[in-house]
């Protein structure tokens, strides 16, 4: 298989992560919420950027593809096989495998992404930094905020410009790649945050059904993270 058709096949493949099955009906609910509610959407934002600076740091200081590569991947598997296994109630447990499972992901798959895409590791630093940024906008607005219904529109809003200064610093410092595409990954992650407003309203309704496990909902739209980075590649390619 070619280079290119692979490429476009992971591209495509990326995609499913974004279909789901949305109640529209819920997703218009902006009705104020109980505090443990509130509570639980920042532990999942606190998740979220504490795994995505992890999975930056990984990718940043990573061997490369080396020998030291296979530990990496190792650790990375035996962390994941330890989380899995540890009960929802060991919530500190579980952060900490989470985060530290994020780290060594992000130093197992960085040489990954940037064979596969083409690019250098700091446009794959880049689009992490500025997809933790977001997170920040998202944290932020969420434990400000006083009226629900406006937590979105403000983390949104905040974005936009605080995104695209985290891009212009990460092109400084990393160069390459990240400097020739910065308002394109721009774009990409304001594209990515809409859908993380999309899916918090996803966590509040399970919440509202007793489903309070805030590690396991940060953990599934981590797994949609790495997602971004193809759909971007794959548009300015």
């Amino acid at each position: 298989m070619r280079f290119s058709a692979l490429r476009r096949r992971a591209a495509n493949a990326s995609r499913n992560y974004f279909h789901r099955e949305w109640d529209l009906q819920a997703l218009m609910n902006f009705d104020e919420v109980p505090p443990f509610i509130r509570r639980h959407l920042v532990q999942v934002y606190l998740c979220l950027l504490g795994a995505s600076v992890s999975f930056a740091l990984g990718c940043y200081f990573c061997p490369g593809l080396t020998s030291e590569r296979l530990f990496t991947i190792f650790a990375t598997f035996v962390i994941i096989f330890c989380l899995y296994k540890t009960s929802p109630w060991q919530e500190n447990r579980r952060v900490c495998l989470l985060l530290t499972g994020a780290f060594f992901g992000g130093a197992s798959f960085a040489p990954w992404f940037t064979w596969l895409l083409g690019v250098d590791t700091g446009f794959v630093v880049a689009s992490i930094w500025g997809a933790s940024v977001g997170f920040c906008c998202f944290l932020a607005s969420s434990m400000w905020t006083m009226r629900f219904d406006l937590v979105y529109y403000i983390a949104l809003l905040l974005c936009s410009p605080l995104v695209l200064m985290a891009l212009v610093g990460g092109s400084a410092v990393f160069g390459g790649d990240s400097a020739h595409w910065t308002f394109q990954l721009h774009a990409g992650l304001l594209w990515f945050m809409v859908y993380v407003a999309v899916y918090s309203q996803e966590v509040v309704q399970k919440a509202r059904s007793g489903d309070v496990d805030y590690v396991k909902h940060a953990i599934t739209l981590i797994t949609d993270l790495p997602a971004v980075v193809f759909h971007v590649c794959n548009s300015i390619s």
